[in-house]
């Protein structure tokens, strides 16, 4: 039935990133974050995410794949945010199957 849905055997892939925080975040902090993650990757990327906080998922908006780009800007972005003690960004991997 996937295969049906997504019209063959079509691949989208995305990234996963976790992180490690330098401390429990307030929720108007966890607000902050994601507030900025999607006015400076996410929306200018022309991406979407799944998950927030300490893990998720990052993948080309609507149709498509995340490029190396993508995932070379999400590794930069998390890198620069005082939050985040600690940050991995996998390869691109496809999106519809992605394990931990």
């Amino acid at each position: 039935l996937d295969e049906e849905v997504r019209g063959g055997d079509v691949q989208e892939l995305g990234v996963v990133y976790e992180r490690l925080l330098e401390q429990t975040l307030r929720p108007e902090q966890e607000e902050a974050l994601r507030d900025r993650v999607l006015k400076e990757l996410i929306l200018p990327g022309n991406l979407a995410v799944s998950c927030w906080v300490r893990e998720g998922l990052v993948m080309a908006y609507l149709r498509g794949s995340a490029t190396e780009d993508d995932r070379q800007a999400t590794k930069a972005w998390l890198a620069a945010q005082p939050e985040v003690a600690e940050a991995t960004v996998s390869a691109l991997k496809d999106a519809w199957y992605v394990e931990h």
